[in-house]
């Protein structure tokens, strides 16, 4: 789907959003990572006992909702009282009408593992209220090791390390074979002579 890519979105990256659905005729929202398949599929795992992940198998259909400001992962988490619903267009499924924009996606396929289900899912709208962006970790992490990179001498050095490479860790989880993944990289391993493992 050409929009998908419209909005920035790059194929096979992880994204924060938020997962509305309805538990009955109660809108629900949850924190979520959402991946983009070829353009045009949603793939999400969701953990098994997760109130979203029941509501997603009874209702089939839900709603991912862009994050372009952490107060919208806060509220979702801690404050749900102010969280506003909307109703999505072509689906039976809430929207969060702070979040600048939603995808409305139905149900395709769900394998069963373990402790979770994996879910791939059609994308049937995409929902604009305002100008936003999904939210990739990658940049963040990238801006937050830079920082970190300054301060040898005044974080112990293997605290300094370890958390540069977690760093490094998520980023290539998050945005593989993205300019943030070669930018950490060069980071670790050109600038501060560290093992990249």
């Amino acid at each position: 789907m050409n929009t998908l890519k419209m909005l920035g979105l790059k194929d096979n990256w992880l994204y924060e959003v938020v997962v509305s659905s309805y538990k009955g005729q109660i809108p629900h929202a949850a924190p979520f990572g959402m991946k983009i398949r070829n353009f045009n599929k949603i793939i999400i795992e969701m953990y098994k006992g997760s109130s979203t992940l029941k509501n997603v198998l009874a209702e089939k259909e839900f709603a991912l909702n862009a994050v372009d400001d952490p107060t919208i992962f806060y509220n979702t988490l801690y404050r749900k009282e102010k969280i506003n619903f909307g109703i999505a267009e072509l689906i039976n499924a809430p929207v969060l009408l702070h979040s600048p924009l939603s995808i409305e996606a139905r149900l395709e396929t769900t394998t069963e593992k373990e402790n979770s289900y994996l879910f791939e899912a059609d994308i049937v709208h995409i929902n604009t209220r305002r100008d936003g962006k999904f939210t990739n970790r990658a940049k963040a992490l990238v801006l937050e090791s830079l920082i970190l990179s300054t301060r040898t001498g005044l974080i112990p050095q293997k605290e300094l390390e370890k958390a540069l490479k977690e760093n490094y860790r998520i980023i290539k989880k998050v945005a593989p074979g993205s300019e943030y993944e070669i930018v950490m990289h060069d980071l670790l391993t050109d600038k501060l002579g560290l093992e990249e493992k």
